[in-house]
Protein backbone atom coordinates (compact mmCIF):
# COMPACT_ATOMS: atom_id res chain seq x y z
CA UNK A 1 0.00 0.00 0.00
CA UNK A 2 1.28 3.62 -0.77
CA UNK A 3 2.30 5.21 1.92
CA UNK A 4 0.21 8.41 3.37
CA UNK A 5 1.70 10.64 5.51
CA UNK A 6 -0.15 12.34 8.55
CA UNK A 7 0.31 15.95 6.45
CA UNK A 8 -1.88 13.82 3.70
CA UNK A 9 -4.50 12.55 6.06
CA UNK A 10 -5.10 15.64 7.37
CA UNK A 11 -5.81 17.57 4.64
CA UNK A 12 -7.70 14.68 3.00
CA UNK A 13 -9.74 14.89 6.72
CA UNK A 14 -10.18 18.42 6.70
CA UNK A 15 -11.60 18.49 3.07
CA UNK A 16 -14.23 15.95 3.99
CA UNK A 17 -15.26 17.98 7.15
CA UNK A 18 -15.36 21.09 5.07
CA UNK A 19 -17.74 19.35 2.76
CA UNK A 20 -20.21 18.04 5.53
CA UNK A 21 -20.41 21.84 6.40
CA UNK A 22 -20.93 22.63 2.85
CA UNK A 23 -23.55 19.51 2.93
CA UNK A 24 -25.52 20.80 5.98
CA UNK A 25 -25.64 24.16 4.96
CA UNK A 26 -26.82 22.63 1.07
CA UNK A 27 -30.02 20.76 3.25
CA UNK A 28 -30.69 24.00 5.67
CA UNK A 29 -31.28 25.70 2.09
CA UNK A 30 -33.07 23.26 0.37
CA UNK A 31 -36.12 24.48 -1.59
CA UNK A 32 -38.89 23.81 0.56
CA UNK A 33 -41.90 21.16 -0.70
CA UNK A 34 -44.24 24.04 -0.61
CA UNK A 35 -42.06 26.16 -3.28
CA UNK A 36 -41.63 23.22 -5.13
CA UNK A 37 -44.93 22.09 -5.53
CA UNK A 38 -46.10 25.84 -6.25
CA UNK A 39 -43.78 25.44 -9.43
CA UNK A 40 -44.65 22.06 -10.34
CA UNK A 41 -48.59 23.59 -10.12
CA UNK A 42 -47.67 26.22 -12.41
CA UNK A 43 -45.54 24.56 -14.93
CA UNK A 44 -42.74 26.72 -14.68
CA UNK A 45 -40.27 28.99 -12.95
CA UNK A 46 -40.71 32.70 -12.56
CA UNK A 47 -37.11 34.20 -13.38
CA UNK A 48 -36.21 34.42 -9.30
CA UNK A 49 -37.05 31.06 -8.82
CA UNK A 50 -34.92 29.70 -11.48
CA UNK A 51 -31.88 31.73 -10.07
CA UNK A 52 -32.74 30.36 -7.01
CA UNK A 53 -32.97 26.71 -8.00
CA UNK A 54 -29.91 26.78 -10.54
CA UNK A 55 -27.65 28.23 -7.60
CA UNK A 56 -28.59 26.07 -4.95
CA UNK A 57 -28.02 22.96 -7.64
CA UNK A 58 -24.28 24.13 -8.61
CA UNK A 59 -23.38 24.19 -5.00
CA UNK A 60 -24.89 20.71 -4.96
CA UNK A 61 -22.48 19.96 -7.80
CA UNK A 62 -19.88 21.43 -6.58
CA UNK A 63 -20.13 19.80 -3.27
CA UNK A 64 -20.20 16.07 -5.24
CA UNK A 65 -16.99 17.23 -7.61
CA UNK A 66 -15.03 18.06 -4.32
CA UNK A 67 -16.40 14.42 -3.10
CA UNK A 68 -14.94 12.70 -6.11
CA UNK A 69 -11.08 13.33 -5.42
CA UNK A 70 -11.71 12.88 -1.92
CA UNK A 71 -12.97 9.50 -2.51
CA UNK A 72 -10.41 9.14 -5.62
CA UNK A 73 -7.28 9.92 -3.27
CA UNK A 74 -8.14 6.87 -0.85
CA UNK A 75 -8.61 4.51 -3.45
CA UNK A 76 -4.95 5.53 -4.69
CA UNK A 77 -3.19 5.24 -1.47
CA UNK A 78 -5.01 2.02 -0.98
CA UNK A 79 -2.85 1.07 -4.24
CA UNK A 80 -6.46 1.09 -6.25
CA UNK A 81 -8.77 -0.60 -3.87
CA UNK A 82 -12.42 -0.19 -3.14
CA UNK A 83 -11.26 -1.69 0.77
CA UNK A 84 -8.29 -2.15 2.71
CA UNK A 85 -6.97 -5.76 3.02
CA UNK A 86 -9.07 -8.14 5.35
CA UNK A 87 -7.08 -7.87 8.23
CA UNK A 88 -6.49 -4.03 7.96
CA UNK A 89 -3.99 -1.66 9.36
CA UNK A 90 -4.14 1.50 10.89
CA UNK A 91 -3.30 3.61 8.42
CA UNK A 92 -5.85 1.76 5.88
CA UNK A 93 -8.49 1.74 8.84
CA UNK A 94 -8.12 5.55 8.89
CA UNK A 95 -7.97 5.83 5.22
CA UNK A 96 -11.56 4.07 5.04
CA UNK A 97 -12.84 6.06 7.76
CA UNK A 98 -12.29 9.15 5.54
CA UNK A 99 -13.47 7.42 1.93
CA UNK A 100 -16.58 5.72 3.90
CA UNK A 101 -17.59 9.68 5.26
CA UNK A 102 -16.85 10.83 1.78
CA UNK A 103 -19.37 7.95 -0.03
CA UNK A 104 -21.77 8.31 2.36
CA UNK A 105 -21.82 12.13 2.04
CA UNK A 106 -22.57 11.66 -2.01
CA UNK A 107 -25.31 9.33 -1.98
CA UNK A 108 -27.05 11.61 0.91
CA UNK A 109 -26.32 14.60 -0.89
CA UNK A 110 -27.27 12.86 -4.30
CA UNK A 111 -30.82 11.63 -2.60
CA UNK A 112 -31.75 15.09 -1.41
CA UNK A 113 -31.29 15.85 -5.16
CA UNK A 114 -33.21 13.31 -6.54
CA UNK A 115 -35.77 12.44 -4.29
CA UNK A 116 -36.22 15.40 -2.53
CA UNK A 117 -35.55 18.37 -5.10
CA UNK A 118 -36.11 16.75 -8.79
CA UNK A 119 -38.99 14.56 -7.70
CA UNK A 120 -40.90 15.73 -10.46
CA UNK A 121 -40.30 15.76 -14.55
CA UNK A 122 -41.01 19.87 -14.03
CA UNK A 123 -38.20 20.20 -11.74
CA UNK A 124 -35.75 17.70 -13.67
CA UNK A 125 -36.33 19.38 -16.66
CA UNK A 126 -35.10 22.62 -15.69
CA UNK A 127 -31.97 21.03 -13.66
CA UNK A 128 -31.08 19.09 -17.27
CA UNK A 129 -31.04 22.95 -18.61
CA UNK A 130 -27.72 24.83 -19.26
CA UNK A 131 -27.31 27.46 -16.68
CA UNK A 132 -24.92 29.13 -19.00
CA UNK A 133 -24.58 32.23 -16.11
CA UNK A 134 -23.25 29.34 -14.02
CA UNK A 135 -21.57 27.50 -16.79
CA UNK A 136 -23.21 24.12 -15.71
CA UNK A 137 -23.44 22.64 -18.80
CA UNK A 138 -26.95 20.53 -19.87
CA UNK A 139 -27.90 17.30 -18.88
CA UNK A 140 -26.71 17.22 -15.67
CA UNK A 141 -29.43 15.78 -13.56
CA UNK A 142 -29.18 13.21 -15.84
CA UNK A 143 -25.38 12.57 -15.07
CA UNK A 144 -25.97 12.27 -11.79
CA UNK A 145 -29.17 9.79 -12.04
CA UNK A 146 -26.73 7.78 -14.37
CA UNK A 147 -24.25 7.40 -11.61
CA UNK A 148 -26.94 6.82 -8.87
CA UNK A 149 -28.25 3.64 -10.24
CA UNK A 150 -24.61 2.64 -11.40
CA UNK A 151 -24.72 -1.52 -11.01
CA UNK A 152 -21.08 -1.30 -10.13
CA UNK A 153 -21.30 1.56 -7.56
CA UNK A 154 -23.99 0.15 -6.01
CA UNK A 155 -22.15 -2.81 -5.31
CA UNK A 156 -18.95 -1.50 -4.10
CA UNK A 157 -21.16 0.45 -1.31
CA UNK A 158 -22.68 -3.13 -0.54
CA UNK A 159 -19.13 -4.03 -0.21
CA UNK A 160 -17.85 -1.12 1.48
CA UNK A 161 -21.18 -1.38 3.82
CA UNK A 162 -20.15 -5.23 4.96
CA UNK A 163 -16.57 -4.01 5.36
CA UNK A 164 -18.06 -0.85 7.82
CA UNK A 165 -20.39 -3.35 9.73
CA UNK A 166 -17.54 -5.68 10.16
CA UNK A 167 -14.88 -3.67 11.62
CA UNK A 168 -17.18 -1.07 13.39
CA UNK A 169 -15.19 -0.95 16.58
CA UNK A 170 -12.69 -0.22 14.97
CA UNK A 171 -14.06 2.45 13.00
CA UNK A 172 -15.37 3.56 16.33
CA UNK A 173 -12.13 3.53 18.26
CA UNK A 174 -10.42 6.19 15.54
CA UNK A 175 -13.24 8.91 17.75
CA UNK A 176 -9.81 9.65 19.70
CA UNK A 177 -7.83 10.45 16.71
CA UNK A 178 -7.49 14.11 16.52
CA UNK A 179 -7.77 14.25 12.74
CA UNK A 180 -10.86 11.71 12.67
CA UNK A 181 -12.68 12.77 15.79
CA UNK A 182 -15.19 15.06 13.82
CA UNK A 183 -15.35 12.42 10.58
CA UNK A 184 -16.09 9.32 13.40
CA UNK A 185 -18.74 11.30 15.19
CA UNK A 186 -20.40 12.22 11.87
CA UNK A 187 -20.36 8.16 11.25
CA UNK A 188 -23.59 6.93 12.12
CA UNK A 189 -25.81 10.15 10.46
CA UNK A 190 -24.11 10.17 7.66
CA UNK A 191 -24.33 6.35 7.14
CA UNK A 192 -27.95 6.41 7.32
CA UNK A 193 -28.42 7.75 3.33
CA UNK A 194 -27.07 4.19 2.86
CA UNK A 195 -30.32 2.53 4.79
CA UNK A 196 -32.06 0.50 4.40
CA UNK A 197 -30.21 -2.49 2.47
CA UNK A 198 -28.13 -1.05 -0.73
CA UNK A 199 -29.95 -3.80 -2.60
CA UNK A 200 -33.10 -2.52 -1.65
CA UNK A 201 -32.15 1.20 -1.78
CA UNK A 202 -30.94 0.58 -5.41
CA UNK A 203 -34.04 -1.35 -6.19
CA UNK A 204 -36.49 1.14 -5.20
CA UNK A 205 -34.80 4.17 -6.72
CA UNK A 206 -34.30 3.02 -10.31
CA UNK A 207 -38.14 1.78 -9.75
CA UNK A 208 -38.89 5.54 -8.93
CA UNK A 209 -37.04 7.15 -11.65
CA UNK A 210 -37.32 4.73 -14.55
CA UNK A 211 -41.04 5.36 -13.77
CA UNK A 212 -40.39 9.32 -14.26
CA UNK A 213 -38.26 9.03 -17.47
CA UNK A 214 -41.09 6.61 -18.81
CA UNK A 215 -43.52 9.10 -18.15
CA UNK A 216 -41.16 11.59 -19.41
CA UNK A 217 -40.86 9.53 -22.71
CA UNK A 218 -37.33 11.30 -22.66
CA UNK A 219 -35.44 7.28 -22.99
CA UNK A 220 -36.55 4.26 -22.56
CA UNK A 221 -35.05 1.99 -19.56
CA UNK A 222 -33.19 0.13 -21.40
CA UNK A 223 -31.26 2.97 -23.22
CA UNK A 224 -30.58 4.40 -19.82
CA UNK A 225 -29.05 0.93 -18.70
CA UNK A 226 -26.97 0.98 -21.96
CA UNK A 227 -25.56 4.18 -21.29
CA UNK A 228 -24.68 4.55 -17.83
CA UNK A 229 -21.91 6.22 -17.32
CA UNK A 230 -18.56 5.26 -16.23
CA UNK A 231 -17.32 6.20 -12.89
CA UNK A 232 -18.62 9.42 -12.48
CA UNK A 233 -15.74 11.56 -11.76
CA UNK A 234 -13.71 8.61 -10.36
CA UNK A 235 -10.47 10.60 -11.93
CA UNK A 236 -9.71 14.01 -12.17
CA UNK A 237 -8.26 13.52 -15.70
CA UNK A 238 -11.59 13.32 -16.72
CA UNK A 239 -11.99 16.92 -15.73
CA UNK A 240 -9.18 18.40 -14.89
CA UNK A 241 -6.22 18.34 -18.36
CA UNK A 242 -2.70 17.90 -16.15
CA UNK A 243 -0.67 18.43 -19.50
CA UNK A 244 -0.07 20.34 -22.43
CA UNK A 245 -0.24 23.07 -20.54
CA UNK A 246 -0.54 26.85 -22.44
CA UNK A 247 1.50 28.18 -19.21
CA UNK A 248 5.01 26.91 -20.18
CA UNK A 249 7.88 26.40 -17.60
CA UNK A 250 9.36 29.40 -19.87
CA UNK A 251 6.33 31.45 -19.45
CA UNK A 252 6.47 30.73 -15.55
CA UNK A 253 9.95 31.97 -15.66
CA UNK A 254 9.23 34.89 -17.42
CA UNK A 255 6.28 36.40 -15.54
CA UNK A 256 8.02 35.44 -12.06
CA UNK A 257 10.82 38.54 -12.73
CA UNK A 258 7.91 40.67 -13.60
CA UNK A 259 5.53 39.85 -10.42
CA UNK A 260 5.14 41.72 -7.23
CA UNK A 261 3.73 40.92 -3.86
CA UNK A 262 -0.13 41.89 -3.54
CA UNK A 263 -0.39 41.08 -7.00
CA UNK A 264 -3.95 38.87 -7.78
CA UNK A 265 -3.98 36.18 -10.22
CA UNK A 266 -6.60 35.34 -12.19
CA UNK A 267 -7.00 32.21 -13.92
CA UNK A 268 -8.80 29.08 -15.82
CA UNK A 269 -8.21 25.87 -16.98
CA UNK A 270 -8.74 24.64 -20.08
CA UNK A 271 -10.47 21.68 -19.11
CA UNK A 272 -11.10 21.58 -15.47
CA UNK A 273 -13.92 21.17 -12.54
CA UNK A 274 -13.01 25.00 -11.74
CA UNK A 275 -14.80 25.87 -15.19
CA UNK A 276 -17.47 24.14 -13.87
CA UNK A 277 -20.44 25.77 -11.52
CA UNK A 278 -18.84 29.29 -11.43
CA UNK A 279 -19.75 32.07 -13.52
CA UNK A 280 -18.27 33.46 -16.38
CA UNK A 281 -14.66 32.64 -18.55
CA UNK A 282 -12.67 33.27 -15.42
CA UNK A 283 -13.35 31.04 -12.33
CA UNK A 284 -10.51 31.33 -10.07
CA UNK A 285 -8.18 33.76 -8.34
CA UNK A 286 -5.03 33.94 -6.17
CA UNK A 287 -2.63 36.15 -4.33
CA UNK A 288 0.89 36.67 -5.29
CA UNK A 289 2.47 37.04 -1.62
CA UNK A 290 6.08 37.39 -2.70
CA UNK A 291 9.28 35.07 -2.52
CA UNK A 292 10.87 35.06 1.32
CA UNK A 293 13.34 37.61 -0.01
CA UNK A 294 10.30 40.14 -1.33
CA UNK A 295 8.58 39.38 2.27
CA UNK A 296 11.92 40.67 3.96
CA UNK A 297 12.07 43.31 1.54
CA UNK A 298 8.38 44.81 2.05
CA UNK A 299 8.88 44.19 5.66
CA UNK A 300 5.53 41.60 5.76
CA UNK A 301 5.39 40.71 9.58
CA UNK A 302 3.68 37.03 10.00
CA UNK A 303 3.09 34.85 12.61
CA UNK A 304 6.00 32.39 13.94
CA UNK A 305 3.93 29.61 13.28
CA UNK A 306 3.46 30.60 9.51
CA UNK A 307 7.80 31.55 8.64
CA UNK A 308 8.35 27.73 8.11
CA UNK A 309 6.09 27.42 5.15
CA UNK A 310 6.66 30.38 3.84
CA UNK A 311 10.32 29.45 2.09
CA UNK A 312 11.99 28.28 -1.25
CA UNK A 313 9.53 29.04 -4.29
CA UNK A 314 6.86 29.42 -1.96
CA UNK A 315 4.59 32.89 -3.27
CA UNK A 316 1.67 32.58 -3.77
CA UNK A 317 -1.41 31.93 -1.10
CA UNK A 318 -4.18 30.06 -2.57
CA UNK A 319 -7.67 28.82 -1.91
CA UNK A 320 -8.26 25.14 -3.28
CA UNK A 321 -10.18 22.14 -2.67
CA UNK A 322 -7.63 20.95 0.06
CA UNK A 323 -7.62 24.61 1.55
CA UNK A 324 -6.00 28.02 2.00
CA UNK A 325 -2.60 27.14 1.20
CA UNK A 326 0.87 29.05 0.51
CA UNK A 327 1.40 27.77 -2.73
CA UNK A 328 4.62 27.67 -5.60
CA UNK A 329 3.99 29.44 -8.74
CA UNK A 330 4.24 26.77 -10.87
CA UNK A 331 1.24 24.86 -8.69
CA UNK A 332 -0.65 28.34 -9.18
CA UNK A 333 0.39 28.95 -13.06
CA UNK A 334 0.05 25.07 -14.13
CA UNK A 335 -2.88 26.71 -15.80
CA UNK A 336 -3.88 27.73 -19.85
CA UNK A 337 -5.05 31.49 -18.82
CA UNK A 338 -4.00 34.08 -16.71
CA UNK A 339 -4.41 37.90 -15.58
CA UNK A 340 -2.65 39.87 -13.27
CA UNK A 341 -3.72 42.61 -11.61
CA UNK A 342 -1.88 45.51 -9.67
CA UNK A 343 -2.93 47.15 -6.41
CA UNK A 344 -2.64 50.78 -7.17
CA UNK A 345 -1.47 51.33 -3.33
CA UNK A 346 1.57 51.88 -1.42
CA UNK A 347 4.18 49.18 0.00
CA UNK A 348 2.68 49.37 3.44
CA UNK A 349 -0.96 48.65 2.47
CA UNK A 350 -0.06 45.80 -0.16
CA UNK A 351 2.27 44.49 3.63
CA UNK A 352 -0.56 44.93 5.80
CA UNK A 353 -3.15 43.28 2.80
CA UNK A 354 -1.01 40.00 2.78
CA UNK A 355 -0.32 39.96 6.79
CA UNK A 356 -4.20 40.33 6.64
CA UNK A 357 -4.54 37.25 4.23
CA UNK A 358 -1.85 34.60 5.56
CA UNK A 359 -4.18 34.97 8.94
CA UNK A 360 -6.12 32.72 6.99
CA UNK A 361 -3.61 29.93 6.09
CA UNK A 362 -4.27 26.74 6.79
CA UNK A 363 -8.39 27.05 7.07
CA UNK A 364 -10.69 24.80 5.12
CA UNK A 365 -12.03 25.70 1.77
CA UNK A 366 -15.79 27.23 1.65
CA UNK A 367 -17.77 25.17 -0.69
CA UNK A 368 -20.78 26.79 0.37
CA UNK A 369 -19.43 30.33 -1.22
CA UNK A 370 -20.81 32.15 1.93
CA UNK A 371 -18.56 35.51 2.32
CA UNK A 372 -20.38 35.71 5.67
CA UNK A 373 -18.45 33.12 7.55
CA UNK A 374 -14.57 33.48 7.43
CA UNK A 375 -13.74 30.17 8.88
CA UNK A 376 -12.92 28.33 5.30
CA UNK A 377 -12.43 30.79 2.47
CA UNK A 378 -13.34 30.14 -1.32
CA UNK A 379 -10.49 31.69 -4.00
CA UNK A 380 -12.06 35.05 -4.04
CA UNK A 381 -12.24 35.63 -0.42
CA UNK A 382 -8.62 35.15 -0.36
CA UNK A 383 -8.44 38.36 -2.04
CA UNK A 384 -11.42 39.79 -0.17
CA UNK A 385 -10.24 39.67 2.76
CA UNK A 386 -6.45 40.97 1.93
CA UNK A 387 -7.68 43.71 0.31
CA UNK A 388 -11.28 44.97 1.68
CA UNK A 389 -11.46 48.21 3.70
CA UNK A 390 -7.68 49.61 2.88
CA UNK A 391 -6.45 51.62 0.70
CA UNK A 392 -9.35 53.04 -0.24
CA UNK A 393 -10.70 49.84 -1.70
CA UNK A 394 -13.89 48.40 -1.65
CA UNK A 395 -15.49 45.41 -2.97
CA UNK A 396 -19.03 45.27 -3.79
CA UNK A 397 -20.42 41.99 -3.19
CA UNK A 398 -23.19 40.23 -5.07
CA UNK A 399 -25.80 38.07 -4.13
CA UNK A 400 -26.68 35.42 -5.53
CA UNK A 401 -30.17 33.47 -3.63
CA UNK A 402 -29.20 34.76 -0.47
CA UNK A 403 -25.38 34.37 -0.28
CA UNK A 404 -22.87 37.33 -0.73
CA UNK A 405 -20.39 36.29 -2.86
CA UNK A 406 -18.06 37.50 -4.98
CA UNK A 407 -16.91 35.63 -8.45
CA UNK A 408 -13.07 36.23 -10.16
CA UNK A 409 -14.75 38.11 -13.21
CA UNK A 410 -15.95 40.58 -10.58
CA UNK A 411 -12.79 41.40 -9.48
CA UNK A 412 -11.91 41.82 -13.20
CA UNK A 413 -14.80 43.75 -13.65
CA UNK A 414 -13.43 45.55 -10.71
CA UNK A 415 -10.13 46.37 -12.49
CA UNK A 416 -11.39 47.60 -15.26
CA UNK A 417 -13.91 49.51 -13.72
CA UNK A 418 -11.92 51.76 -11.38
CA UNK A 419 -8.45 52.77 -9.89
CA UNK A 420 -7.86 50.24 -7.21
CA UNK A 421 -6.27 47.63 -9.19
CA UNK A 422 -4.69 48.22 -12.44
CA UNK A 423 -4.64 44.53 -15.26
CA UNK A 424 -0.81 44.91 -16.20
CA UNK A 425 -0.31 41.15 -17.95
CA UNK A 426 -2.37 38.81 -19.84
CA UNK A 427 -1.41 35.29 -21.28
CA UNK A 428 -3.54 32.42 -23.19
CA UNK A 429 -6.83 34.39 -24.66
CA UNK A 430 -7.02 36.02 -28.16
CA UNK A 431 -4.41 38.47 -29.10
CA UNK A 432 -2.06 36.79 -26.80
CA UNK A 433 -1.59 33.12 -27.07
CA UNK A 434 1.53 32.67 -27.01
CA UNK A 435 3.41 35.79 -25.70
CA UNK A 436 2.43 37.24 -22.71
CA UNK A 437 0.98 40.65 -23.33
CA UNK A 438 1.96 43.73 -21.46
CA UNK A 439 1.19 47.69 -20.79
CA UNK A 440 -1.47 49.04 -22.69
CA UNK A 441 -2.65 46.04 -25.17
CA UNK A 442 -3.54 44.43 -22.26
CA UNK A 443 -7.34 45.89 -20.91
CA UNK A 444 -8.80 46.05 -24.46
CA UNK A 445 -7.63 42.12 -25.04
CA UNK A 446 -8.77 41.11 -21.11
CA UNK A 447 -12.47 42.96 -21.45
CA UNK A 448 -13.14 40.75 -24.95
CA UNK A 449 -11.92 37.58 -23.27
CA UNK A 450 -15.13 37.42 -21.08
CA UNK A 451 -17.61 41.07 -21.38
CA UNK A 452 -20.04 40.57 -24.12
CA UNK A 453 -20.15 43.40 -26.48
CA UNK A 454 -23.39 44.44 -27.36
CA UNK A 455 -25.13 44.47 -30.89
Amino acid sequence: MATTTRTELQILATTVEGLMDAAASLREDTPTREWLQEIVQRQKFRPAENEVIGFWFARFLTIRNGLWPAIDSVIEALDGKTLPSKEPSDEEMRLFVVGYAAVCLLVGIDRLMLFGVASHSVIQRKLNEEFLELRIPRKQYTYVFEAFVNEKHALALLNAMKFAKKHRKRMLSLSSDPDLAVIVEALPELKKALDPSIKEYFRGAWKYVSHKWRRLGVVSANNVLSSVTESVGRTASEFYQTTNKQVTQDIRDLIIEFLRPGDVIITRHAVALTNLFMPGFWPHAALYIGTPSQRDAYGIEVAEGKLPLWKDDICTLEALKDGVRMRTLDSTLGVDYFAVLRPQVSNDIIAKAIERAIVHEGKGYNFDFDFFSSDRLVCTEVIYRAYDGIGGIEFRLSERAGRKTLSAEELLDFSLDSDSFEPVALFGVAGCEKEIAFGKSVVPLLSASYRKVAT
